[in-house]
């Protein structure tokens, strides 16, 4: 009897350690199908779920008016992804492929484009009660003027063009050249991921560029709000500055400003002036500038972005501080965030937080979801960076800039000419202008090009006039 007892004893052991194993597996298949399930459904990598994405009525992609920029048409063995405007919009808005999986706008807002079938795939056989047949539309703050403008302003030179609605943070253009085509992604895939010129990559939020030049509308609202100088502070440019241990930062050719105050040093990009001031920031001031502007700061918007690159601000010699204070030194950043520096100056102080997505809408149009426009930081007075704004507006007039002025618009602007390692210096022009319909930042990057206000400037020029023209003004 005893005997007995104790096989009862061991079987019942057994029994429960069997059944914490299948309740210890069960939970964590319930934790991965259901709270990990979205994660997994929207990596992008996942060709699987871009396959099962490809056997719904995937919804539509449109612009801030309505035009259509991505479609699912009817085929006879399903439904086929089109895109109407080729590679024109490839950049924000990615692909869709049974092969590859999905990227861009197509990957981050998949579980909306393809309706519940993906989420609801997760919880198995039950979700086909639930399933819907068309998948939701997702409506972008993208403008197809300004985007198609910006493209063909652009050209086929490699570089990228941003611009934002600086009061709202919507983007209206986000162009990189050179680009894929979505239509014709599975046939060119084995070319494009070893094309040098990184045609998949979006150059506009995730390529880093020293930024050059223009920078220094940031580092004299760093010169104002430190105290360090004023706006009658003059540093006389002999053409070189002179450093310690036979060092010296040559202004644009050697060309020799003389006497130089904030004013002018931004109409003129006077190097010499602002590398004195990136000395008198010294680390601490250079480090709380950049701090103040977010450029130590992830930004989660909802598309794909790479945070800048600063320079160790701890162990910098008086050579890489005036470095950084003319946009050298180890400085990389994305055009996106050179636009969000210039609509934050044309915004009296107040940088928008950047997105894309605009609206989600159900078949039925009912509104499933409304972004709003966010503030993601204040970063500087508005009686400083007001300063700022009116010295820009004299690069435009009768500085750098004055191949990108537009009669009749009020804008802003600062040219730059960035140092590249690998090759020919990169044109930069940033800026704002007071457009009809809204008020602007753009930020224009071509790489290996030359000068900013010969290369970069006129292309801002060449999107606004073509706007004025469609909007007849």
């Amino acid at each position: 009897m005893h005997r007995q007892n104790s096989i009862d004893k061991h079987i019942y052991t057994i029994v429960k350690v069997f059944i914490g194993l299948f309740a210890i597996i069960f939970i964590n298949l319930a934790y991965i199908q259901i709270y990990q399930a979205e994660d997994l459904l929207k990596d992008s990598h996942n060709s699987h779920v871009a396959e099962k994405a490809l056997q719904v009525q995937r919804g539509k992609i449109l612009d801030r008016n309505g035009v259509v920029l991505a479609d699912t048409t009817v085929e006879k063995d399903g439904f086929k992804r089109v895109y109407p405007y080729g590679e024109i919009f490839a950049s924000p808005i990615g692909y869709v492929s049974d092969k590859l999986g999905y990227a861009g706008i197509e990957s981050t807002q998949n579980t909306y484009l393809a309706g519940n079938n993906l989420v609801l795939h997760a919880l198995g056989p039950i979700s086909q009660i639930f399933e819907q047949n068309v998948g939701n539309d997702v409506h972008l703050t993208l403008n197809a003027d300004y985007q198609q403008a910006a493209y063909e302003a652009l050209g086929n030179r490699k570089g990228a063009v941003v611009v934002l609605n600086r009061k709202t943070g919507e983007v209206l253009a986000m162009v990189s050249r050179p680009m894929f085509n979505p239509n014709t992604i599975d046939e060119d895939w084995d070319n494009l991921r070893v094309d040098e010129n990184s045609p998949l990559l979006n150059r506009a939020s995730q390529g880093l560029y020293p930024p050059g030049s223009v920078i220094k509308p940031m580092i004299g609202d760093g010169v104002l709000t430190s105290g360090v100088a004023t706006t009658d502070t003059v540093v006389n440019c002999t053409g070189a500055l002179q450093l310690s241990g036979g060092y010296s930062l040559s202004d644009s050719s050697g060309e020799v400003h003389s006497g130089v105050n904030l004013a002018k040093a931004i109409e003129e990009s006077c190097n010499s002036y602002f590398g004195t001031m990136g000395i008198r920031l010294g680390s601490d001031g250079l480090k709380e500038t950049f701090s103040r502007f977010g450029y130590d700061q992830e930004l989660d918007t909802d598309f794909i972005n790479n945070k800048p690159q600063l320079p160790d601000f701890d162990n910098l010699s008086d050579g890489e501080l005036a470095q950084v204070g003319i946009g050298q030194s180890t400085l990389l950043v994305t055009p996106l965030r050179m636009a969000m520096l210039a609509g934050s100056i044309g915004n009296e102080g107040i940088m928008m937080k950047p997105f894309v997505v605009n609206a989600i809408t159900a078949p039925d149009n009912s509104i499933l979801e409304q972004h709003q426009p966010m503030t993601w930081r204040q970063v500087s007075s508005p009686e400083t960076i007001n300063i700022i704004y009116e010295d820009m507006k004299n690069v435009i007039n009768h500085g750098t800039g004055t191949r990108a002025k537009v009669p009749g618009i009020e804008m802003i602007g600062k040219t730059g000419t960035a140092e590249n390692s690998t090759g020919k210096d990169h044109a930069w022009f940033i800026g704002c202008a007071n457009m009809p319909n809204e008020d602007i930042a753009f930020a224009v990057i071509v790489e290996n090009s030359g000068f900013g206000g010969s290369e970069a400037a006129p292309i801002i020029k060449n999107i606004l006039t073509s706007i004025l023209a469609k909007e007849g003004k």
